[in-house]
C-alpha cells in the first residue's frame, strides 16, 4: 500500500499542481498552501497513532505462539 501512495502522488501530483497554481492563479496557491498546512498538522497525529498501534502489537502475543 505504501508504494501505491507514492506512485499515485507521482502520477496525480503534477496535474493537480498545474491546475491549481497555473489555471487558478493566486487562489490556487492559497489552496496548495492550505493543503500543505493541513498535512503538516496531521503528520504528528498520524505518527502518534502509528506508534500506539506498534506498541500494542509488541505487547500482544503472536498467534500460534506457545504459552509461556
Amino acid at each position: 500500500m505504501f508504494g501505491l501512495g507514492a506512485g499515485l502522488a507521482e502520477a496525480v501530483g503534477p496535474s493537480v499542481l498545474i491546475s491549481l497554481c497555473i489555471a487558478w492563479g493566486r487562489p490556487g496557491w492559497y489552496v496548495v498552501g492550505a493543503l500543505f498546512a493541513l498535512t503538516g498538522l496531521a503528520a504528528p497525529l498520524a505518527v502518534r497513532r502509528a506508534r500506539r498501534g506498534h506498541r500494542q502489537a509488541l505487547l500482544e502475543p503472536a498467534p500460534n505462539a506457545p504459552a509461556a
